[in-house]
């Protein structure tokens, strides 16, 4: 990197991002994709690197043209990264959202199916799964996925999963049982000794599946590689709801984007926008 480079990268660890001026080390950041704004940028690291890693890295073996992947919560920011992730590699994507977010996979040029169709020869095709109507478990039974990518969090993701996956398939969790955004130290606990029983019985019990538990980690090359192979090939892209202008609003700015947040209602990525960019 040089002085004056735009670049882009992640502070998930040491925060401080609402700043017009931030420290990091260099290895936390990369050269921006030349195809993108700055708030287009900012909407890449945290969300899309967790899909990353845990398809490309944290999953053994990786995501791969002939893989089959379920995808719980499509229409989470995670989820629409890992749908355009795998579909990129030629994989087989089935994802679950509501109907009211099916809009948000057209956005992204996906014609939607609701019929499983196991075929790589449309990669605009997308099977979707309304999980207020159906329980992915039944729907999908026996149907020997490689992978189940849980971005929604619930036992019933794990227990659903187990009916669908292929002997030894991954089910990898970006988020665990606890669905609340509070953590104390019981819960944390108990998510602790349900991981370990579920791991320890996917190993040596009857489960036959391999139960993964991923957190993201700062990794610049990972930023540069997704940048590289996926932003600036047009293979991937971000998907914004919303723009918050910091020097229009001020502090409302942030209080508008923990209500929306909260909502449950965000249709893509919220930014919050410091200065202008030069």
């Amino acid at each position: 990197l040089r002085i004056c480079d735009k670049v882009y990268g992640d502070l998930t660890i040491h925060g401080g991002s609402y700043a017009e001026y931030v420290r990091g080390d260099e290895s936390l950041f990369t050269l921006k994709p030349n195809n993108l704004t700055m708030e287009e940028a900012a909407a890449i690291p945290l969300a899309c690197d967790t899909s990353y890693q845990a398809l490309f890295k944290k999953a053994s073996p990786p995501i791969g043209p002939r893989s089959k992947i379920l995808i719980c919560g499509g229409s989470t920011a995670t989820g629409l990264y890992a749908i355009q992730l795998a579909k990129a590699v030629g994989a087989y994507v089935t994802a679950t959202c509501s109907q009211r977010n099916f809009s948000l996979m057209e956005k992204l040029g996906y014609k939607i199916t609701q019929t499983s169709v196991e075929t790589n020869n449309d990669k605009n095709q997308l099977h979707i799964i309304d999980y207020n109507e159906k329980d992915f478990g039944e729907e999908l039974k026996d149907q020997n996925y490689d992978i189940v990518y849980d971005c929604v969090g619930g036992e019933q993701q794990w227990i659903s999963a187990q009916k669908i996956l292929k002997r030894g398939g991954q089910f990898i969790t970006i988020v665990g049982d606890d669905t609340s955004s509070i953590i104390s130290l019981k819960t944390l606990v108990i998510a602790g000794l349900s991981i370990l029983n579920r791991k320890f019985w996917s190993v040596f019990g009857s489960a036959h599946h391999n139960y993964i538990r991923h957190v993201l980690y700062e990794n610049f090359q990972d930023l540069d590689d997704i940048r590289t192979e996926y932003i600036e090939t047009r293979k991937v892209k971000p998907l914004i709801d919303t723009i918050f202008d910091w020097r229009k609003d001020g502090v409302e700015a942030l209080y508008s984007i923990y209500d929306k947040s909260k909502s449950g209602k965000a249709q893509g990525k919220l930014i919050l926008k410091i200065v202008d960019e030069e």
